[in-house]
């Protein structure tokens, strides 16, 4: 507990057992999705579709959902939302036993989940601070969530590839709405009281939006941080997508493959955000944020040159690593920079820059995928966010460098 202070809290140690579970069932489900795109259709575009529709919500419902967050009892918006999430899946695994779904139908069931999500994520992230009221254990709470996360990232693929290699989609896709049981029941256990001012009070809903936009981008760190995770989000991000058609390309179509590589990120995420979880003492968050984007981008290059699985590895590992550090960094500092009043709302805005990019990056490399072959579409997409390092570089060492003397000689 000394190492891992957040869990001598109650209710976040319910909270995390909880999602320790259902996250599981979760990055299952998305391999059955991408799987079952690419099955109806064999089209990498398609790929970039689906990644689209199920995370495009993040860019423009996060931000309001964020608002809601700040205004209404977040246990409760929790419940609501895993629930029709819940039964949206149990839905796609019926269409799916009985031979009925199509590639349309999936779409739409995506998006539905997508904006579910979209909700609930920064919901999610703000609640964290109810479950820990003390501002110093925070960061540890909101590192040990993306440990719980990135460990069913590192499981959850691996799962769902041999559920469908064994047992078909449809067994993959019921996994989740069993698997999020688990947190609705322990929501209900939770005893943790909503004690913000609410942020209704005082000010139209559109002047509150707009306060989050203009608190995140009043601070130069915040806002330099949130450009590095749109960039990430939108050049590597779309690699999950894509993962099925750049698999087959590089390695033959086999499932297995396609759940052992989004595993191998989840590896690297895993480790990110325990090693974070675990430090003591003050952390050079930009400098970790700025590593992070190098590790992923560079990773992603070497995953998409290679036919050899074991440098294929390691490149999607890289990925894992550099995007939770970069991720949880940013997230770190908001947490800790932010009012209780304003959680939601900037937590909401890094939602939307992280999540939202992504959909645009799978649409955008999905379509070019299509024209010049999935993997060296990714490659295009790591270049772009290799030049966002570089430029996070040059600001950082534009505002360390000395003022330039006025005085004549």
């Amino acid at each position: 507990m000394s190492r891992f202070p957040a869990l001598a809290h109650r209710d976040f140690r319910l909270y995390f057992i909880g999602q320790s579970i259902s996250l599981v069932g979760g990055f299952a489900h998305g391999v059955a999705i991408s799987w079952l795109g690419y099955q109806l259709t064999g089209s990498v575009a398609v790929l970039g579709a689906l990644g689209f529709v199920q995370l495009a919500p993040a860019l423009l419902v996060s931000p309001v959902a964020g608002l809601y967050a700040d205004r209404y009892p977040r246990r409760m918006l929790l419940t609501l939302m895993l629930t029709t999430v819940a039964l949206l899946g149990v839905l796609l695994a019926v269409l799916t036993a009985t031979g009925w779904l199509t590639a349309t139908q999936l779409m739409i069931v995506a998006a539905l989940r997508g904006v579910v999500f979209a909700c609930e994520i920064p919901v999610r992230h703000a609640f964290l601070g109810d479950l820990v009221r003390d501002r110093s254990v925070l960061p540890n709470a909101v590192a040990l969530h993306s440990s719980a996360l990135n460990t069913a990232r590192f499981i959850g693929p691996a799962l769902g590839g041999l559920l469908i290699g064994s047992l078909g989609e449809a067994a993959c896709l019921m996994l989740h709405p069993i698997a999020l049981m688990a947190t609705l029941i322990q929501l209900q256990r939770i005893r943790t009281a909503d004690t913000r001012e609410p942020a209704r009070a005082g000010s139209s809903f559109l002047s509150q939006y707009l306060d989050g936009w203009k608190q995140a981008f009043a601070d130069r760190t915040i806002a330099q941080m949130l450009i590095g995770v749109f960039l990430l989000g939108f050049g590597v991000g779309p690699y999950n997508s894509l993962m099925p058609a750049t698999v087959a390309e590089l390695h033959g179509a086999h499932p297995e493959l396609v759940g052992m590589f989004l595993s191998c990120a989840g590896l690297g995420a895993m480790t990110a955000a325990l090693s974070m979880a675990a430090r003591r003492g003050a952390m050079n968050l930009r400098g970790l944020a700025l590593a992070g984007n190098l590790s992923a981008g560079l990773g992603l290059v070497m995953f998409c040159s290679t036919h050899w699985i074991p440098a294929a590895v390691l490149g999607m590992i890289m990925v894992g690593f550099g995007t939770i550090s970069q991720a949880v960094s940013t997230n770190i500092t908001i947490q800790q920079s932010v009012s209780d009043a304003m959680r939601g709302r900037v937590l909401s805005i890094y939602t939307a820059m992280f999540m939202g990019a992504m959909p645009i990056g799978s649409l955008v490399f999905g379509q070019l995928g299509q024209w010049i072959g999935a993997a060296n579409a990714q490659r295009v997409g790591a270049a772009l966010t290799l030049a966002g390092a570089a430029l996070t570089v040059w600001w950082m060492r534009q505002q360390t460098a000395p003022p330039v003397s006025s005085s004549s000689d």
